[in-house]
């Protein structure tokens, strides 16, 4: 790379467009497999002492209000990486409090690597690793259920939380005890949901496509669970038609044309109820994409259900009018689950399999 005129780095992992985060952000130009380099993070090689005047000159700049963006990485015991340089593209990826990338040291260099599968279309983002001091100065904007509000390193977010709680109880005349103050407990649904599925969902429906598909869901053993998720991501509003929560098999009946005779047989629990219904709420909602859920979320002894299951389907709409609806079907078990548990592992299990159903021709 020349000294004179470095180019902007480029990846044929990833693009540039605007971000719903930050500014501008990186997105996978195509699926992205886990533990792929996607990007070097490249910039000035500076001593530790010049890291340290730059920082105080970003922060001086911060408090008088023009842009306080961090852009320093730590290289070794005796260099930092200033990224802030026009030719570094790294630079704008976003921070997330559920990120699909990580940084990684290697040849020398510091790399922007996949945690995990990426769908074409996601937006790129890291955990930035921000210490405690200063957090008021970094908030956040990533969405992530976990995100407490703040650009702060995953084992420092619990502070943050403790402060806002302290902060709420002191205005009530209260105070928070303990030194935690976890908001997510193992005991919520929340704690378990999988936020890089609920955008990789978004993006299968979205990225590539002139007209994004367009989705719809019908619940009963889930709850509302899948819909909730889809609602949580920026953008919902651009694929996702609505949903319908239909307990009874009356509901089933009347809200999603699921045959009576054949719901009363089984209880309105069998792959073909969950493909009627999945059916039923995309034609309800003109969606070109149908999602259904039924079962049991906890044994059933007047029905004989010793061991909670549920199935579920999905069907997606052909390019032509004159072309059959592509059916997928599914089944889970929840040996010794409660009925919370039973309901957030058959909806991560949905929002899996919708990735997979949705997934272009080719791809992993």
């Amino acid at each position: 790379m020349s000294k004179k005129s470095p180019q902007p780095t480029t990846s044929p992992w990833a693009r540039r467009a605007n971000s719903t985060v930050h500014g501008y952000g990186l997105y996978a130009a195509k699926d992205i497999p886990k533990g792929t380099r996607v990007i070097e993070y490249v910039g000035e090689k500076i001593s530790k002492a010049e890291s340290d005047r730059r920082d105080e000159e970003r922060r001086a700049r911060q408090e008088a209000g023009d842009d306080g963006c961090v852009y320093l990485f730590e290289l070794n015991e005796r260099f930092d990486i200033d990224g802030d340089v026009a030719w570094n593209t790294a630079r704008l990826i976003n921070h997330s409090c559920d990120p699909n990338c990580e940084t990684e040291y290697a040849k020398g260099g510091i790399w922007i690597s996949a945690l995990r599968d990426i769908a074409a279309g996601e937006e790129l983002n890291y955990d930035y690793g921000f210490d405690w001091d200063n957090w008021q100065d970094h908030p956040c904007r990533c969405g992530a259920p976990t995100c407490c509000g703040y650009i702060l390193k995953k084992s420092q977010r619990w502070r943050v939380r403790r402060a806002l709680a302290q902060a709420k109880a002191e205005k009530k005349g209260k105070t928070v005890e303990g030194k935690k103050a976890d908001f997510l407990t193992e005991a919520s649904p929340w704690a378990r949901v999988k936020w890089g599925d609920i955008l990789r969902v978004k993006a299968r429906c979205t990225t590539g496509r002139k007209t994004p598909r367009t989705l719809a869901i019908a619940e009963s053993l889930t709850s509302g669970q899948l819909q909730a998720r889809i609602g949580l991501v920026s953008g919902a509003s651009r694929f996702f038609r609505g949903g319908i929560t239909a307990y009874t098999l009356d509901a089933k009946v009347n809200l999603l044309g699921v045959n009576r005779s054949e719901a009363k047989a089984c209880n309105a629990v069998s792959p073909a109820i969950a493909e009627q219904m999945a059916r039923g709420v995309a034609k309800t909602l003109g969606a070109t994409v149908g999602v259904a859920t039924t079962g049991y979320a906890e044994p059933d002894p007047d029905h004989g259900v010793e061991t909670p299951y549920a199935f579920w389907a999905i069907v997606v709409k052909p390019p032509s009018s004159r072309g059959r609806w592509k059916v997928t079907t599914g089944k889970v078990t929840g040996r010794n689950l409660t009925r919370v548990a039973m309901q957030v592992k058959v909806a991560n299990k949905v929002m899996r399999a919708l990735i997979d159903v949705l997934a272009p021709a080719g791809s992993r």
